[in-house]
């Protein structure tokens, strides 16, 4: 007898859980782009996850191969939800109320006792990709748009990735995103030393980035407590970041120092799932380093973990994951 993975609810899994109604669209244009789905590490081979973004029920599951599907939870047969009572078989997410199969894309693959299987038999999916640690998920009309923001830091040849906190805002996607824009928090919640200002440096359609550097022009060394003069942000996604710390004031996407990814995601009109994690640059090869290189990033966790949630606590609904 095969054992199936059993899914535990994680700590942000029940909160989601206990905000949840029935699923319907709510009339709210969410914007198109990447979001962030779950951490990688919290999907393992032949496990499926209820989740809901957008206010949409979906089943996200891995294969037994490695790869992951994220479809829509209600079995387009008679309802039954995938999300919970399906369970992988091989490269397929098979329905546990009449074994229906499903592949990444949707598509049904197989019907018992059935030769012929009708076009209308599938799923809608949405477009899924991992990259530094997390799942990410498209949202909108059309191919998506590569994702490569934070590819640098699946380079594990150089980059140590920790995943940080999830947490469950009680606030609307805008809310989360405009803070990525806010000056005026750095201060108080980062330890800002001198004024700051923001310097564009890339807007064309969907790719928009900018620099975050003193406004005086003879400043410190330090802008903030932790970081140097200078650090440069990049819109992954509507509302999802990475935040470089280069070792200069040259830009360096492919190499910085440190770097914070974030990522929120619109659960429904009023709740927010939020992420972070870090990427930290190896001081050098990880055969004679490897105890250096991982007390490093712990070290780099530790101090950017408190300052990555700083200004999510005043929502109710903070959870660890």
């Amino acid at each position: 007898m095969r054992l199936r993975p059993r899914f535990r609810p994680r700590a942000y899994d029940r909160a989601l859980e206990t905000t949840q109604s029935t699923a319907r669209p709510d009339g709210t244009a969410y914007p198109t782009g990447w979001y962030v789905a779950r951490f990688s590490r919290h999907l393992k081979r032949g496990q499926v996850v209820p989740v809901t973004f957008m206010s949409r029920h979906y089943a996200l599951f891995r294969t037994c191969g490695g790869r992951v599907g994220m479809v829509d939870s209600q079995c387009c047969h008679l309802g039954a939800d995938l999300s919970r009572c399906g369970h992988v078989s091989g490269e397929h997410l098979v329905c546990g109320f009449h074994a229906w199969a499903f592949d990444r894309s949707g598509r049904c693959t197989d019907i018992p006792g059935q030769d012929r299987i009708p076009a209308r038999a599938g799923q809608r999916s949405l477009p899924v990709m991992e990259q530094a640690g997390n799942i990410w998920f498209w949202h909108g009309e059309g191919p998506p748009h590569p994702l490569d923001t934070a590819a640098f830091a699946d380079d594990r040849r150089r980059y140590v990735t920790l995943p940080g906190q999830v947490s469950v805002f009680h606030v609307d996607l805008l809310s989360v995103a405009e803070h990525v824009a806010d000056l005026a928090h750095w201060p108080y919640s980062h330890q800002a030393r001198e004024l700051m200002e923001y310097v564009p440096v890339r807007d064309e359609g969907p790719h928009f980035e900018f620099r975050i550097q003193p406004a005086a022009a003879r400043a410190s060394r330090r802008m903030q407590r932790f970081f140097r003069p200078y650090a440069l942000v990049t819109m992954a996604g509507p509302a999802a970041t990475v935040f470089r710390a280069p070792t200069g004031p040259d830009i360096d996407r492919d190499r910085p120092a440190f770097a914070a990814i974030l990522g929120a995601s619109p659960v429904r009109n009023g709740v927010t799932f939020s992420t972070w994690r870090v990427a930290v640059r190896k001081l050098g090869p990880d055969l004679p380093l490897w105890p250096l290189n991982r007390l490093l990033a712990a070290l780099v966790w530790l101090v950017a973990g408190p300052d990555a949630v700083c200004c999510g606590r005043r929502w109710a609904g903070n959870w660890r994951g």
